[in-house]
């Protein structure tokens, strides 16, 4: 159900036509929708930034709080990332961020339960990716079960990757 209208909503959005009735309050789902030319989402001194050098209508959602609120359609501690960036592009491109303290682990957690939480809708898109902006030093974790899985499914499923970054991450569109 929460998947189906965050499609409908991405839908929407890129065809500039509102939703007309929203079961969430689009106020505290949608943080911005239009052409800027750097999008950013930020929390606890932790920050990605999308730059939007191609100048494509950018979405950028509120998931933890706002497309996906803990309520009677959403299980208790469901697994799900703070941020979803929607790129309007001739393909449409995801990128799901995650904005974590030092758990690292439980950022790639966050990240794969929202893939598959909204694996159908996500499956429409050219590309999905993943970010992980992390407060501590980014551990090696590129033998963890967690990290590789995550990375094997994002690409073979997804055609795309994950990255995991300190403190702040500014990446172009056309470099993801």
């Amino acid at each position: 159900m929460i998947c189906r209208k965050l499609e409908e909503c991405i839908n929407g959005e890129l065809q500039s036509n509102s939703l007309e009735k929203c079961d969430n309050n689009r106020m505290s789902c949608i943080e911005s929708s239009d052409r800027r030319s750097a999008v950013r989402c930020e929390e606890n001194k932790k920050r990605y930034v999308l730059e939007n050098t191609k100048k494509n209508h950018v979405i950028l959602y509120k998931m933890d709080g706002g497309i996906i609120a803990e309520d009677k359609s959403v299980p208790l501690n469901t697994s799900k990332c703070d941020y979803l960036f929607v790129i309007g592009d001739a393909t449409p491109t995801v990128v799901l961020t995650e904005l974590k303290g030092v758990n690292v682990p439980k950022a790639l957690i966050q990240l794969k339960g929202t893939l598959l939480l909204c694996k159908n809708v996500f499956r429409k898109f050219g590309h999905v990716y993943a970010r992980a902006i992390v407060t501590s030093s980014t551990p090696n974790l590129k033998a963890s079960p967690e990290y590789v899985n995550l990375e094997r499914m994002i690409r073979k499923e997804y055609k795309g990757n994950i990255k995991i970054v300190e403190k702040q991450f500014n990446e172009k569109d056309i470099e993801l």
